[in-house]
């Protein structure tokens, strides 16, 4: 299926472009001149991209995969195939073979083709019998593999008449295996391919270190009965083009992406209909957007968006190969809810990791930074993102691809599989979440929306449990309501080390942390948050201790302020011991629990404290 998938998107995108041609950047241009007399002249040329400079003109030109031997391509080649010039890095004999090869491809296509019908070939092979280009001087820099593409008087020799008929015949002598059979793809009768005839570039294969192929069995040990290349895997040579050229379109195509450091490039596209999927959105999500795909499936679905499919594609490489690490082909959208499809998995995402942020509203920290309300939706690269190391220096997470970021190195994968497949969240990641959350001591919405997500992807079955999107003050859980009563307990104490207020506005929850530390030497989060994620029992317990002297403290300022947490802290306490108290030691859902909780409890603290007009952006340090 994904070898028709991808031959069908080529022929499909691909219209036009003549049979076993490839882009390829040329930094040179070989520019020869016919003069009135029939004398040549000659110069090499550099050909920079005007958008990148470093780097040259890509040009559509004949190509054929080659390995370790000697093989042509026609038109444009290394500067070692086409003017024979070595490096202090090559063989100087081999290219002399290369040099040979490549003058050899052209009195072999010369003598295809009459003068009449295509002069190009006749006249190539004047100019390198002529001997013009033996003295070309060689410009600095130039190097053996860099690619070269070659114009007679100011027209490119790859776009003569004659190229691709004759082109096509040299890579059926080259790749075809002499044999003719069903083809497994196209279901025709044809010539059969003996190796594939072109390759993905090594920059699109994460962990491919050359230029990698999707099918390829070079040694006896790695095919069916000890057999080489593709005699058990028969494939037309029409179909082995175009199974690379959409390969490499979809892989270098907006609609794919890869992160430093991730070992897997995401390819997806939708095939039997002009709708678009909404991967877009998953990727970076917008709020009103999400709104309309949500109102549009509840209207119903197109006929036309009933009949596309959605396709996705992940790979990663290996020196030379292709790693298929998963295709999925399923429907774009479907009329019965419970089935599978691209639209309701997406709308599920949306839902499940919906989550209140920690700040419904924009405010300033202290040094006077800007800081957005925070978001209910996230994209799938926010939330691998936080599945890395806290930099607290940066007030951010470690980038993709940097040290000691501590990330897996298939999170994005992994969680566009959630977004895209509706599948759980992977157990490793939800304990690499839990392990991020203790080793930064910090929880923000994004972790939070982890958590769950987490949670209602691994809902019991045999039980209906709610997982809110923010605070649920009638949850009994006993890991959600512990993560509320440590985040109260947090309040309380910054409640008491506030500075006093040069007015007698209330300024409860309103104490920045580093107003906390100018009194203590560290907080009582900073202390015990992590510790009460995997063991909340003994630390609420210490917590009920210390709380009765910042009660004692606050009395002395506010009577009312020290009422108002004593019930808060009463009621939660109560409310746990009804209920068999809290955990003596969490399982992981329960620790997810308990950061749900706490990051609910806390953006309701902040969203009071904004109401009666006393906040001021605490608590970012969670």
């Amino acid at each position: 299926m994904l070898l028709e998938r991808l031959t069908a998107y080529a022929r499909e995108h691909s219209e036009g472009v003549p049979g076993f041609h490839r882009e390829r950047e040329c930094r040179w241009k070989l520019d020869v001149r016919t003069g009135r007399d029939g004398v040549f002249t000659a110069a090499l040329i550099p050909t920079p991209d005007p958008d990148r400079p470093k780097r040259g003109i890509v040009h559509l030109v004949p190509s054929s995969t080659r390995t370790v031997g000697v093989s042509p391509n026609l038109g444009a080649d290394d500067i070692q195939y086409v003017l024979g010039w070595p490096d202090e890095d090559s063989n100087p004999a081999r290219v002399a073979q290369c040099h040979v090869a490549f003058v050899g491809l052209i009195e072999q296509w010369a003598a295809t083709v009459s003068v009449e019908v295509d002069r190009m070939p006749h006249v190539l092979m004047q100019v390198y019998r002529s001997g013009v280009l033996g003295s070309l001087v060689r410009p600095d820099g130039v190097r053996a593999k860099d690619g070269v593409v070659i114009a007679v008087d100011g027209r490119y020799v790859h776009e003569s008449p004659s190229v691709a008929q004759f082109w096509c015949e040299q890579v059926g002598q080259r790749k075809g295996s002499g044999r003719v059979g069903l083809c497994m793809i196209c279901g025709q009768e044809s010539a059969l391919a003996n190796t594939i005839p072109a390759k993905v570039p090594g920059s699109l294969v994460p962990g491919a270190s050359n230029d990698a192929a999707l099918v390829s069995v070079n040694e006896r040990v790695f095919g069916y009965d000890l057999s080489e290349q593709l005699t058990h895997i028969p494939v037309c040579l029409g179909c082995a083009d175009d199974l690379m050229a959409g390969l490499t379109s979809i892989l270098s195509s907006r609609h794919s992406v890869t992160f430093p450091g991730q070992n897997t490039r995401l390819a997806w596209w939708v095939s039997g209909t002009d709708e678009l999927d909404h991967l877009d959105l998953v990727l970076d999500p917008n709020p009103d957007e999400v709104e309309q795909l949500f109102a549009a499936v509840h209207r119903g679905q197109p006929a036309q968006r009933l009949q596309g499919r959605f396709c996705w594609l992940a790979v990663g490489g290996n020196v030379a190969r292709i790693m298929v690490r998963e295709f999925i082909d399923i429907a774009l959208a479907t009329r019965e809810g419970d089935e599978v499809s691209h639209d309701s998995n997406v709308l599920a995402w949306f839902a499940d990791h919906k989550n209140t942020p920690r700040h419904d509203a924009p405010y300033s920290l202290a040094n006077g930074i800007e800081i957005p309300a925070g978001r209910w939706i996230h994209g799938v690269p926010g939330l691998a993102a936080a599945l890395g190391r806290w930099d607290s220096k940066a007030n951010g997470y470690r980038p993709f691809g940097a040290k000691n970021a501590d990330r897996p190195d298939d999170v994005v994968h992994q969680l566009l599989q959630v977004a895209v497949l509706a599948r759980p969240v992977p157990m490793s990641l939800r304990a690499h979440l839990i392990h991020r959350v203790r080793n930064d001591g910090r929880i923000d919405d994004r972790r939070a929306a982890l958590a769950r997500l987490a949670l209602i992807r691994h809902s019991y079955p045999d039980k209906e449990i709610r997982i809110p999107m923010s605070l649920d003050e009638t949850c009994t859980e006993p890991a959600y309501v512990a993560g509320r009563l440590f985040a109260a307990l947090e309040a309380t104490q910054r409640a008491a080390h506030r500075p006093t207020p040069k007015s007698s506005v209330p300024q409860e929850a309103t104490l920045a942390d580093s107003d906390v530390r100018r009194e203590v030497n560290s907080t009582f989060g900073d202390r015990f948050l992590r510790r009460a994620i995997d063991t909340p029992r003994p630390v609420l317990v210490q917590g009920r201790k210390q709380a009765t002297a910042w009660i004692t403290k606050l009395r002395r300022r506010s009577s009312g302020a020290g009422y108002a947490h004593i019930q808060q802290l009463t009621a939660l306490y109560e409310l746990l011991d009804h209920h068999g108290g809290a955990p003596v030691r969490n399982t992981l859902r329960q620790q997810e629990q308990f950061i749900l909780g706490y990051h609910h409890q806390l953006a309701h603290q902040i969203a009071a404290a904004r109401a009666n007009g006393t906040a001021r952006g605490s608590d970012e340090q969670k």
